[in-house]
């Protein structure tokens, strides 16, 4: 893979399931990655130009993919995000024509004016947490400062490559503000070591994604995975300290919907002992809903339920969460990076 704009080598992917392993790492072991925005650090200016600088399909670089040594294909593994660092002082968000939830598309076209291309430059205040950038008119607009990852996902099944911009079972594109440090995704691996790939890094988002773009930015991340053979998962799930949630993806929203929420019922069927009919309730009652992304291919939504509220014990994936947070404050020496 070269960079589209200097023919020079590019270390990152834009598909998952292409290239090789950049970095092999164990299960239980800190790996520090570096991951770049999704226009790959090209827009500097509110001057510069996206679609020049940063064209398709040269969007969402990836880094990886991670080969985790001794996943194997149809373990679930586990991937816990410990720390995220914006890498840079200075995000970037731009909306593009007929781009975005609120523009007209191929499949949804209407007959009015479409927006132009427009580039703002937000700066980092890390110490009062938030992001700040200076309108035309010489306003400023804010936005706290949340660093999360869009983009996190494992080799898709059957050989398949995908773009770096879809979202699905595997992972991928996701846009949910909750996968961020101190959270747990957990994914289907379809291949051996799972190969792993993370980027889209963000400072800052509204649920939707509505322009087409957060406030994008670098990332430096710390990262441990875990694995284990059972539950065989369709669909990404995610945990907190505090939540379990599953992410679903699909066009129409409503169907996104019904993925994560189904999902979340009979999970909670399961690891709780309930029949169905009162997980249904339980969630019915409790559930928080998340819309990541109205933009992509598929749209997400993540469906969420206090893990307060689950009755019993429930056994979350054999404490994976709780035992990667441990495993990873002894995990500070001796590290990769990439």
């Amino acid at each position: 893979m070269r960079s589209a704009l200097t023919n020079q080598p590019n270390p990152y992917v834009f598909h998952f399931g292409t290239g090789e392993a950049r970095v092999r790492t164990r299960r239980g072991k800190l790996l520090t990655v570096f991951t770049e925005d999704c226009f790959t650090g090209n827009l500097v200016s509110v001057h510069d130009k996206p679609r020049e600088l940063s064209p398709f399909p040269w969007i969402n670089p990836l880094t990886g993919p991670i080969a985790v040594e001794g996943v194997r294909t149809g373990d679930i593994i586990a991937v816990h995000l410990v720390s995220l660092e914006p890498a840079r002082s200075w995000g970037v968000s731009t909306i593009s024509p007929n781009f975005g939830a609120l523009s007209g598309t191929r499949n949804n076209p209407n007959l009015q004016p479409e927006q132009t291309e427009k580039v703002w430059i937000w700066q980092v205040d890390s110490a009062a947490g938030i992001v700040s950038t200076t309108t035309g008119t010489g306003h400023t607009i804010q936005a706290s400062l949340r660093p999360f990852y869009g983009s996190l996902g494992v080799k898709p099944p059957h050989g398949e490559i995908r773009s770096s911009l879809v979202s699905d079972a595997f992972g991928g594109n996701l846009d949910i503000p909750d996968l961020t440090a101190g959270s747990t995704l957990y994914l289907r691996a379809n291949v051996d070591e799972a190969m792993v790939y993370i980027g889209d890094g963000h400072y800052s988002q509204g649920d939707g994604e509505l322009s087409g773009t957060a406030i994008e930015g670098a990332l430096n991340t710390e990262l441990i995975f875990d694995s284990f053979a059972g539950d065989d998962i369709l669909w990404p799930r995610l945990q907190t300290d505090s939540e379990i949630g599953v992410i679903g993806s699909a066009r129409p929203l409503e169907d996104a919907v019904r993925i994560a929420s189904h999902a979340l019922v009979c999970w909670i069927t399961r690891i709780c002992g309930l029949e169905l009919h009162d997980a249904h309730q339980l969630v019915s009652q409790n559930c928080r809903m998340r819309i990541g992304n109205l933009v992509n291919p598929l749209y997400t939504v993540a469906s969420f339920i206090e893990t307060a509220r689950l009755p019993g014990e429930p056994n979350i994936f054999e404490g994976a969460h709780h035992n990667l947070r441990t495993a990873a404050q002894f995990s500070k020496t001796d590290r990769p990076t990439i």
